[in-house]
């Protein structure tokens, strides 16, 4: 197996804590119809950036039973992000010393714009500079498990497959990037958490 010169990262629950529930309450709180939280096409049209959000806002506001104003269905789209923890850039910091590091998301400008208030300017900006790219799906017009945006991220940066790890919570992304050669971590956030990495790659390396 070949060594490991690039690490790919998803945002949410691997270097971000959310809970989905979080959201899925404050949604309902609202006065939301439970048909919202399987309400997947539009989630899957704004995080790829084929609607604004202000359209995405909207299209959800027809899941409830009376007006909603917008601001307070955005706050409940963001109640999924936790705090991040500033520990993280510290490690970052030092993976980068020795691995080319990006990040690849499937996310969206409410939820940045969200940690951008929530982290501060300059920690977001020195959460940014420990990778060489950053892509958001939302800004990239591609979403995981698509197999195009990780084709996308090793031709942009000629990276050979086998030399990068990909991790991610959710096993139909890690299999889509498994498929084309890429090595991978499905990091399962009740038992593991992104400090496990020095022991997941001493075992890839082995």
């Amino acid at each position: 197996m070949a060594e490991i010169k690039n690490i790919i990262f998803d945002f949410g629950n691997v270097l971000i804590p959310i809970e989905e529930e979080r959201t899925h309450k404050a949604l309902r709180e609202l006065g939301a119809k439970d048909e919202i939280v399987f309400e997947t096409a539009l989630y899957h049209q704004f995080e790829a950036g084929e609607v604004s959000s202000e359209e995405f806002l909207k299209g959800l506001q027809e899941f409830f039973f009376r007006k909603i104003f917008l601001n307070d269905i955005k706050d409940a789209w963001n109640a999924l992000l936790l705090p991040f923890p500033e520990d993280h850039i510290r490690l970052l910091k030092r993976l980068k010393k020795k691995y080319r590091l990006f990040l690849f998301s499937n996310t969206n400008e409410l939820h940045i714009n969200h940690i951008k208030n929530e982290m501060g300017m300059f920690n977001y900006k020195q959460f940014c500079n420990c990778f060489e790219a950053f892509y958001y799906s939302q800004e990239l017009s591609m979403r995981k498990p698509e197999a195009e945006g990780f084709e996308y991220i090793l031709n942009t940066h000629e990276l050979e497959a086998d030399e990068t790890l990909f991790i991610d919570d959710r096993k139909e992304n890690t299999d889509a990037a498994s498929e084309l050669g890429i090595q991978v971590w499905n990091l399962n956030p009740e038992n593991e958490s992104i400090y496990d990495l020095d022991k997941v790659l001493s075992e890839l390396h082995s």
